[in-house]
């Protein structure tokens, strides 16, 4: 029988030993790099209990573990506290025992015995996770263009400046202004902000309005060719910015690169960038149909996941769901976590919503657990869900009105990596 706990201090070791063995190719594998892990693992595990370490065990030995993330997030208009799960790792001698499965188990658990709605995690295998109710998140976009091709701006390059750990909370108050408006963002902390330092290829430079930091660009120099040491590009790890105009400067800041560096390659969940481009072309010059140029390429990565229908509810009753007039019978089959196997009445009066007793209804949807999750997300509308068969209703007279209720003005944004 298993048993999943909180790691101990001494127990961080084996932990990052399985780690190491489940992950070869991500992790260098050198005696320091090792020793360096387990510091900063443990570190965490001693002074952050908002991301703890959790071990599985049978009959005394650890098979595997995780981390567990206490994250808040800007769901739609308000934000709420969302469970986060990292480094979930199996040992390399007892794969296939169940081991992954029931650590996800307890983490769906965990989270909805805390009162939380909904966690997230970034999956090894999309399938395998979307098996366990797990929901699709926005795309990744990784455009990559010419630094000439990014707008100019006059005298950007004089008000940029270098950032550095000193800067941290800098860092985390600009962020997380950001995540005040945007639908999908995770708040940061000084730790989380912090780890963008421990790496050495990191290079971050700032923009201050009104001695406040109002944007900043985490960038590293990569390249393909050894012996061709002068040509390289410029990898954007991570791109904040307040409005459009300290977004220019961050990219005129870019452009004025272009004497040293060959291409700009940015991974962003904003699927609407190449309009800031000169050319929306990504130089493959690849096409696709008809003289369909590629501008881009497209990843799925973030997964959502609703642990209690009703509590998503509750902690959205200040916002407004399209200001539409209808009680919805709203069924949810969950076959993985069958507390979550549920069917609620709401009342949506002007858009917003209230959780009824009583059986009658106008209409009811009805959704497996991985699409409504994608759904309360805004990464794919009622319409599609029912198009593909994949949402039910009771009455197709109320499609539109459905489609209107869970309508987002943007797709969910995550620039926290965990």
């Amino acid at each position: 029988m298993s048993m999943i706990r909180l790691l101990t201090e001494n127990e961080i070791t084996d932990f990052v030993n399985i780690v190491f063995n489940a992950y070869p190719k991500v992790f260098d594998p050198s005696e320091e790099n090792r020793r360096k892990i387990n510091k900063r693992f443990t570190g965490i595990q001693t002074s952050n209990p908002s991301q703890n370490f959790y071990g599985l065990y049978r009959e005394g030995q650890m098979l595997g573990g995780m981390q567990l993330h206490n994250f808040i997030m800007k769901l739609l208009s308000i934000k709420i506290p969302v469970g986060g799960v990292g480094s979930v790792a199996v040992d390399f001698l007892h794969k296939k025992e169940n081991v992954c499965k029931e650590l996800i188990t307890y983490f769906l658990n965990h989270y909805r015995n805390r009162g939380y709605g909904m966690v997230a995690l970034y999956p090894f295998r999309p399938n395998f996770y979307k098996r366990m109710g797990f929901g699709y998140g926005s795309k990744m976009n990784r455009y990559k263009t010419k630094p000439a091709f990014l707008p100019e701006e006059k005298a950007a390059r004089k008000e940029m400046f270098y950032l550095s750990i000193k800067d941290i909370n800098d860092m985390v108050e600009c962020h997380n202004r950001l995540v005040d408006t945007t639908h999908g963002m995770i708040e940061k902390t000084a730790i989380m902000v912090e780890k963008i330092f421990d790496d050495p290829e990191n290079r971050v430079v700032g923009y201050k309005q009104d001695g406040k930091l109002r944007a900043y660009l985490v960038y590293r120099f990569v390249s393909d060719d050894d012996k061709r040491f002068l040509i390289y590009d410029m990898y954007i790890e991570e791109i904040i910015y307040e409005n459009a105009q300290t977004l220019k400067i961050l990219l005129a800041f870019l452009r004025s690169q272009a004497d040293q560096v060959r291409d700009i390659i940015i991974d962003t969940h904003d699927e609407y960038f190449h309009y800031l481009l000169s050319d929306p072309r990504n130089g493959s010059n690849n096409f696709l149909g008809t003289l369909s140029h590629e501008s881009n390429l497209q990843g799925l990565g973030i997964m959502y996941r609703v642990v209690n229908v009703t509590k998503i509810f509750e902690s959205l009753h200040n916002h407004n769901f399209g200001g539409q007039n209808c009680k919805m019978r709203l069924s949810i089959n969950d076959d993985f976590l069958s507390c979550n196997n549920t069917s609620i009445t709401i009342q949506f009066q002007e858009g917003i919503a209230e959780i009824k007793e009583s059986e009658d209804y106008e209409v009811e949807v009805s959704f497996d657990i991985s699409g409504f999750s994608s759904l309360i997300m805004g990464t794919v509308n009622f319409n599609t869900l029912y198009r593909y068969g994949l949402a039910k209703i009771s009455d197709k007279g109320y499609i539109g009105i459905i489609n209107k209720i869970f309508m987002t003005d943007e797709k969910p944004k995550c620039t926290v990596r965990f």
